[in-house]
């Protein structure tokens, strides 16, 4: 699998941002520039179902991606998190934080 390849994010208007990969230190770009090119005009609804692993610098991305949303009055709403996902989000604090459903 290539790098480009290792994370894939398909946005629809009507429905969550649905991401399947990997999500680290080498797709994070790429996943921050598909969440910024949403805007800031809605709330942003990521299912993470189809996503096997999630390093630091994918939860940068995640808090990033959270805070640019709280500041123009709209939330990042994390769907589908795996109980891996989930035990790292409890072990950082940021279940705290973020809004998971």
């Amino acid at each position: 699998m290539t790098e480009a390849s290792r994370l894939s994010i398909d946005a629809t208007d009507d429905g969550p941002v649905v991401l399947v990969g990997v999500i680290d230190s080498h797709t994070t770009d790429q996943l921050l520039e598909g969440l910024d090119a949403l805007g800031r005009d809605a709330d942003v609804s990521l299912d993470l179902t189809g996503v096997g692993f999630i390093d630091s610098s994918g939860l940068r991305a995640i808090v990033t991606t959270h805070q640019r949303l709280d500041e123009a009055g709209h939330r990042l709403v994390l769907t589908g998190v795996s109980d891996a996902v989930q035990r790292l989000l409890e072990i950082t604090g940021l279940e705290a934080h973020l809004h998971v459903s």
